[in-house]
């Protein structure tokens, strides 16, 4: 079941965002996945404590990334508007 997070940089979008992750501890599944990029990347930063599930969520999907090696600031890239999950596979590696 596909799921749509609506302008989460706005108190709507995260209070949406934090009710949808009340009982989940990922945003699909039982294990983090692209989805859980895809959302953690479009927040501007860590959010509000006052949003307790999405700052739980941000926290281990932070320390998941930090862990996993991806440290590298890439090479830039662009992301108008809300991209499929798909769209958030890992690039080829450019020369930057």
């Amino acid at each position: 079941m596909a799921v749509t997070f609506n302008d989460l940089g706005s108190a709507a979008g995260l209070k949406k965002l934090d009710e949808y992750l009340l009982t989940r501890s990922y945003i699909s599944g039982y294990q983090a996945s692209k989805d859980d990029i895809t959302v953690y990347t479009a927040l501007s930063g860590a959010p509000s404590s006052s949003y307790l599930n999405v700052s739980r969520w941000y926290k281990h999907i932070d320390a998941l990334l930090r862990i996993s090696g991806v440290s590298e600031e890439g090479c830039g890239v662009t992301v108008e508007g809300f991209a499929p999950a798909e769209a958030v596979a890992t690039p080829p590696s450019c020369s930057c």
